[in-house]
């Protein structure tokens, strides 16, 4: 009678060997303790869709994210899981492997360009690739899978990032109808459309810090200095982060245009608390700026009026975020601190490092309206463009009503 060697490993599970063959135990027994790991792995494993879940709601919890960068987050994370478990919803989390990272590389880039709405929407990869990795280290750290993976990321395209504005083309687009002095009545004239671009260009605020201003965040400071406060102080207001909530001032060309008169209208029509642009409102997706956004960059590039009066912006790379780009550069360019740019764009926050070395006996305020007055240096002509020729395109429509489906006149 042979007598087979037995050892019992875990329920049903026994390790055998033959006789003659012991030594051969030795080997087993070295990856014995990997074999009933990986089983108890992936008896334990959740599923891959519900730890995306999970992975998302830490990392949410960890920043504050303003409700549009939440709502993109967790977008994100539902496109990833929608590639992974799509085909495999019943994938554990154990399953993941090279090869699903595999199978992400090459199916990710074709949804995104398929559910693609916009040409600013989400097409960057490399977002996608940081999150799954993200994903893939939270699972190897609490022991969910047997080895790390990674995909590595290629670097952004210069594309990508948003381009500046010449002179040239800041001349175009301050040639459009809302900056022309004839009382033209056939357009659809609200107040946004005249002063977003001149206030991004010289205030360098982001498209929905504007889109959300309301005339109390209009102010003066005991130095005299006229500011535009960033907060989120208010109905549905919201800011980027902490670093966001900054002071800017209103320098002399936005002064030109008749912007303190405009906001002394407002005050007096609606008082300190109404919307800067009372035809804008919230949206718990999209904010204050969906319709400036569609107005300037349209549903697609070159479709809006950015691309109408720039027809070369249709190529790609310009949108309002290029007012922003354009005040940052400009102010580079004219050898202004890179502390003083970050803290005006609300980059930084505090004013103690912008402050200390350059202007310790000058208030705040004061420097940097000198520093705007100083470094924006746009060749540009302005003179013409005043608010109380567009007011009276605004008066000519009143009580006028649209006629046909609603429009996007540029």
């Amino acid at each position: 009678m042979v007598n087979i060697i037995k050892i019992p490993v875990s329920t049903g599970l026994s390790l055998v060997c033959e006789p003659g063959n012991e030594d051969s135990l030795n080997i087993a027994l070295t990856h014995l303790s990997a074999v009933i790991e990986s089983i108890n792995r992936t008896k334990k494993s959740p599923l891959l869709s519900e730890y995306i879940e999970t992975v998302l709601n830490r990392f949410l919890r960890e920043t504050y994210y303003s409700p549009k960068s939440e709502m993109m987050i967790t977008s994100r994370f539902e496109k990833l899981s929608k590639v992974l478990t799509g085909e495999r919803p019943d994938m554990k989390v154990s399953d993941l492997d090279e090869e699903a990272a595999r199978t992400l590389k090459a199916e990710l880039p074709v949804m995104l360009r398929k559910n693609q709405r916009s040409a600013s929407q989400g097409t960057n990869v490399e977002t996608y690739y940081r999150l799954f990795n993200r994903i893939a280290n939270e699972a190897f750290t609490e022991n969910l899978i047997s080895k790390p993976i990674k995909i590595k990321a290629t670097r952004t395209k210069k594309s990508q990032i948003s381009k500046p504005f010449s002179d040239a083309d800041l001349t175009c687009l301050f040639s459009g109808w809302p900056y022309q002095t004839a009382h033209q009545v056939d357009q659809d004239a609200h107040s946004y459309r005249f002063w977003l671009m001149p206030l991004a260009l010289f205030t360098g605020g982001r498209l929905n810090e504007l889109c959300q201003l309301r005339v109390h965040d209009i102010i003066q400071d005991v130095h005299g200095v006229d500011l535009i406060s960033i907060n989120d102080h208010g109905h549905c207001k919201s800011i980027k982060n902490e670093q966001s909530r900054r002071q800017i001032p209103i320098c002399s060309a936005l002064k030109a245009l008749g912007f303190l008169d405009f906001v002394l209208e407002r005050r007096q029509a609606e008082g300190e608390d109404a919307l800067l642009f009372p035809e804008l409102t919230y949206h718990p997706t999209h904010l204050y700026s969906r319709n400036p956004s569609r107005f300037f960059c349209g549903p697609r590039t070159g479709a809006g009026y950015i691309g109408e009066h720039c027809p070369h912006t249709r190529d790609g790379g310009w949108n309002f975020k290029s007012f922003r780009r354009t005040f940052a550069l400009r102010l580079e360019a004219s050898g202004i601190p890179t502390g003083t740019i970050a803290f005006l764009l609300g980059h930084r926050s505090g004013s103690s490092d912008v402050t200390a070395k350059h202007y310790l006996s000058t208030p705040l305020s004061v420097c940097m309206l000198e520093q705007i007055e100083l470094g924006l240096t746009y060749q540009i002509d302005l003179s013409q463009i005043k608010w109380s020729n567009y007011r009276s395109i605004l008066m000519g429509q009143a009580g006028r009503r649209k006629r046909g489906r609603p429009t996007t006149n540029l």
